[in-house]
Order: C-alpha cells, then structure tokens, then sequence
C-alpha cells in the first residue's frame, strides 16, 4: 500500500514589521529634506551680498551640495542593502538637520560652504534608503501612487524652502541666518521618529547574479541617463526660478512670492502625485508605464516650457510655466519605481544608490553653474533654454526604456 506525501502547509507570509508606517512618515521627512536643501536659494540675493557674491560663485553652494549628497548617495544605497534601510535613514536625517543649523551659525562664506556640504552627507543617506523602503512596502501595482505621495513632501517641501525664504528675508527683512535655524530645528526633531520606522533590519542576498549585471544592463544604463537629463533640467529651473520670476520677468513684491508658492504647490504636487497614479495605470497595462508616463509628460511639457521662456506678455509667461512645471514634474512620481524594476529586490538600495549618484554628479550638481555661466553672459530665459533641451532628450530616453521593458523579462 502506498501513500501520497501529505502536502507542505504554505508558509505564512512575512509579517510586516513594527513601528511607524514608512509611507507617512518618510513623505513628512522628504519635506524637511528639500526645504533643508532649497532654502538656501531663496535667500541668493541676501547671502550673495553678504559675502560680495557673483552668481557664478553661489552655485558653488549648490555644487559642492549636490557633488557631497552623490558621492554618499551611492556608498549608502549598498550599506543599506547589507544592514536594513532605517538605520541609514535616522543617521541620514540627524546629519542634515544638525547641519542646516550649523548653516546659521555661519559667519564666513568659507563655513557655510562646508555646512552645506555636510547636508549632503545627510541627504545622501537618507535618499536611497528612503526610496528602497518605499519599493519594499508597497505592491507593484501601488508603487507608484506611494512615490507620488512621498514626492509631495519633496515639492512642497522645495517649494516652501524658496518662498519662506524669500518672504522672510525680501519682504519682512529677516536675517538670513535666522531662515536656518527655522528649517532645521523641526528635523532634529523628527531625526527620532525615524528610528522608529517600520522597516527591515536587514534585506536577504540572493543566490543571483551580482549587482554589477544590473547597473551594466542597457535598460537600466538609459533610465539612468535619463534620470541625470531630468534632473539637470530641474535643478536649473529651481536654482534660478527666482532670478527668472522676479528679477527678469519683473513679477515684482509679493505678487512673485505668491506665484511661486501656487507653481510649486498646485502645479509641483499635482505634478507629482498624477505622475504617479499615472505611472501605476499605465503598468496595468503593459511593463514600462511608470517610464513611459515620464516620457510623455516630457515630449509634451517642453514646448510649453520653450514657449514660456521666450514670452514677454507677463499672463502667457505664467500660464505656460504652471502648465509646463505641472507636466514636467510628473519625473518625480514614478521615476524610483522605474529603477526598482530594473533589479532583484535585494540589490534595489545599490541601483537606487547608483542612479541617485550619476543624477547628482552630472546633472545636479553641474546644473547651477552651466546656467549661471550662460546666465552671466545673455539671460536667464536663454541659460533655462538648457534645461528644456534636457527635458526633451530624456523624454525620448523613457520613452525607449518603456519600449524595451515590455520586451524584456520582469526581475
């Protein structure tokens, strides 16, 4: 007589960790990010007077910012992958914030330099380590609606980093270092809370090829190009949106404050979150939608932004910049998640550590200067023309990444 074997139960699945929910807490916490690393531009005029400034020699601010957050950016990712993600977020998060605070203590250009950079260090660990996490927590199906709504806290939070420092600095005449120590005390603050955060201690390694294979796919390599293009443009168009708002485009008082905060946080966040739920509907339907709905939104937000730059009539300048920041802000939804697909899970940190790096290192980072060199020799509105070619190319970028996802296996 024989017997069949009895069958193995199924295994339960993983329990989720305990503590705070990721997705809230780490969407408040991008928004201290970003007001910690835009404030400083809001301020340009102040600080550029108080150290007898060229606009060239601002945007070091901005260089050596954005050089620091890339080179800590790509050694995190792969620290996160070998010890759990919440660990790198809290120390991410405690260094920034005791660093913009050390922003307001400085009384030489020298000093503040360095403080800036060190907000790097901060920001360089928590960004990977954040973006991982987020991926892990959320199904694939819902995984770009959680980076949209985790990318609200980086627009609103950028947006609220410019304008209170314009407001407080230009038109209530407050001291710029004072504008430090109102942006980072609230993260000294939150810095425990994130040791709290429900996450992994550690991800498993797997029994696969090594990373390496991933960061050297050609899918990956053009998501990554584009995601460098991408945040050129962007970091141009923020690095200079008060030059070009209220210098050059003479929208002058609080009439430029207020168009500011409505760009940034109607069109900015809207932006975000549709780029999101846009991204996930798209997915639904074939592999590639996160990526091809930030090629979309390229292809179709860079002639609106060409328009915008070349207008002199004050009404269509505004009309085409919101409509042209809505569409070009999608980039933000689901552009984590376009490089979460291109990877196993356990190598998600490193892939997500690497593209962070190469964004900052060639299009963050030297994204101020290039425009402010062009700025310093024609206009703000021909220097920007830069960033929108930016945009363009790698809207065709995604656009072939989505191609070549639908071909290509899931990992």
């Amino acid at each position: 007589m024989s017997f069949a074997p009895a069958p193995l139960p199924a295994p339960l699945p993983a329990a989720r960790p305990r503590g705070i929910p990721p997705l809230p807490l780490l969407t408040l916490l991008n928004f201290f990010n970003y007001m910690d690393r835009q404030v400083v531009y809001g301020m340009s005029d102040k600080i550029s007077e108080t150290f007898h400034l060229s606009q060239f020699q601002f945007s070091a601010l901005a260089y050596v910012n954005l050089t620091v957050f890339a080179l800590t950016s790509v050694i995190s990712g792969r620290i996160a992958d070998r010890v759990g993600p919440r660990k790198v977020i809290f120390t991410g998060v405690l260094v920034w914030s005791l660093a913009t605070i050390g922003s307001a203590l400085s009384h030489s250009f020298w000093s503040l330099l360095f403080f800036r950079a060190v907000v790097g260090v901060g920001e360089g660990a928590y960004g990977p380590s954040a973006n991982t996490l987020l991926c892990a927590d959320a199904p694939p199906e819902k995984r770009g609606r959680a980076l949209g709504i985790y990318n609200v806290g980086m627009a609103f939070g950028a947006t609220t980093g410019l304008v209170l420092a314009n407001s407080l600095t230009a038109n209530l005449n407050w001291d710029w270092h004072t504008v430090f120590w109102i942006a980072g005390a609230p993260s000294v603050l939150l810095a425990g809370a994130a040791w709290f955060v429900a996450a992994p201690e550690r991800l498993p390694r797997p029994a696969a090829l090594p990373a390496g294979a991933y960061l050297r796919a050609p899918t990956y390599v053009m998501a990554v190009a584009g995601g460098v293009l991408a945040t050129f443009g962007a970091s141009a168009l923020v690095v200079w949106s008060k030059a070009l708002i209220v210098t050059e485009k003479q929208l002058i008082g609080g009439v430029g404050s207020i168009y500011m905060a409505i760009v940034g946080l109607v069109c900015g966040i809207g932006g975000v979150v549709a780029g999101g739920y846009m991204g996930d509907a798209l997915t639904r339907r074939a592999r590639g939608g996160h990526a091809r709905a930030i090629g979309l939104s390229f292809l179709v937000g860079v002639p609106l932004g060409v328009v915008a730059l070349m207008a002199t009539n004050k009404p269509t300048f505004m009309v085409m910049t919101a409509m042209a920041v809505f569409l070009l802000s999608v980039y933000n939804g689901p552009s984590a998640a376009v490089i979460d697909e291109l990877g196993p899970p356990q190598f998600s940190g490193t892939l997500q550590g690497v593209s962070l790096f190469l964004a900052h290192v060639l299009g963050n980072a030297p994204a101020g200067p290039v425009t402010g060199f062009i700025a310093d020799r024609s206009s703000t509105s021909f220097a920007l023309q830069a960033a929108m070619l930016a945009f363009g190319i790698s809207g065709v970028l995604f656009m072939i990444v989505a191609r070549r996802q639908r071909r290509e296996p899931a990992h």
